[in-house]
């Protein structure tokens, strides 16, 4: 949770862990969503002109956007597996072509390591005895 939802929480009283934040108007747990999401990407037009039904934009959009930009900031795939809820990681996998690349990470680290030891040298070269 970041700390902008927390603030929205914050006026509320402790529930207890298993107590639902969304509910129905009668306090049950919400089962079909409202239709404002689809009006606003409507509104949008994000899904005019799109024909082939998987490049729609729908709810589950969202979730796919979330793990998607974690993935591709570097956030490790157990981590991304939990707050999916994944049971497992192989259905966290599917992100896992997002994650910037630890080879060429491994081998930028290396990289800097010897150009700054390279001109560590220079300098006391420049520097004489």
């Amino acid at each position: 949770m970041t700390e902008e939802v927390k603030e929205v929480f914050s006026d509320k009283e402790p529930g207890e862990p298993s107590e639902l934040v969304f509910k129905d108007a009668k306090g049950k747990k919400i089962k079909k969503i409202s239709n404002a999401f689809l009006r606003a990407v409507d509104a949008l037009g994000l899904n005019r002109g799109v024909e082939d039904l998987r490049d729609r934009v729908v709810f589950h959009t969202l979730r796919h956007t979330f793990a998607s930009w974690l993935a591709s900031q570097g956030t490790p795939l157990h981590v991304i597996q939990k707050l999916l809820g994944h049971r497992t990681i192989r259905m966290t996998e599917r992100y896992s072509h997002l994650l910037p690349s630890a080879e060429k990470e491994a081998i930028k680290g290396l990289e800097d390591i010897v150009l700054t030891e390279k001109a560590e040298r220079r300098k006391k070269w420049h520097q004489g005895p």
